[in-house]
This record gives C-alpha cells, structure tokens and sequence, in this order.
C-alpha cells in the first residue's frame, strides 16, 4: 500500500505548520519539498497501514465513520482512493473533508491492491453508530 500526501504552503503558511497538520493524522512518512515557480508544495509518502493508524483513531474519536466512508467511496477509482482535507482542522488535529479552504486543502491518495478493504477498515460500514 502506498499513501500520497500533498499540501500547498502558502507564502503566508509556515513549512512546519503543514507538517505537523499532516503529521496530526498520518505517520511513517517521507518528506519533499516541491517548488513550482512561486509555489511551493509539501510531498509526504508512506507505505503501509500504519501510516494510516492516526486517521483511523481520529475517525472513531469524531463519530464520522458514515461521512468519511461517503467520501470515500465516492472517490473510489480502480486501485486508488483519493480525498481532501481541510488543513486548518488538521493543525487542530481534526479531521473535516473539503476540497475548499481558505488555505488550501491537504491532498490525500491511497493506492492498493485492496483499496476495497483499507477503505472499509478505515471507515467501516455501520448501524445506529457501530460498526458493523
């Protein structure tokens, strides 16, 4: 499993910040810094669930698993899932999905064989709040 995240830093934005918002709900990942003219991008890899295992709390902790799996879902393609977001919640160390933020959203890409079943043990099916 290969995990893709990417987030714009805005010239307003410290690098350290979107760090830490990505780091807020992903672990074990690699880092580049990718400069496109006067943009700037944070590139963070990870392979394997564990990258995962922070998001998957957090999912849990919120009571969002119906909403992150509606998202999830929706953006099913092939082997890859992808969503967006929202950076200024993920400093906080929250998890909210939106392509649209002031700031910028972070990017996140999710690419297995199984991506099926990495997306039902992140945000498994439930009924009146449990997981099913």
């Amino acid at each position: 499993m290969r995990v893709l995240i990417r987030a714009r830093v805005y010239p307003t934005e410290s690098m350290e910040k979107v760090k830490a918002a990505i780091e807020n709900l992903f672990s074990c990942l690699e880092y580049e810094v990718e400069e496109r003219g006067e943009e700037r991008y944070l590139t963070a890899i990870g392979k394997g669930k564990e990258c995962l295992e922070k998001l998957h709390l957090r999912l849990r902790e919120q009571r969002i698993l119906d909403a992150a799996r509606g998202v999830m879902l929706s953006s099913l393609q092939g082997n890859k899932v992808s969503f967006h977001l929202n950076k200024q919640a993920a400093f906080a160390g929250y998890v909210n999905f939106s392509k649209e933020s002031p700031l910028g959203a972070i990017e996140v890409e999710i690419e297995d064989e199984e991506v099926a079943s990495i997306v039902d043990w992140l945000a498994p099916r439930t009924i009146e709040g449990r997981e099913v």
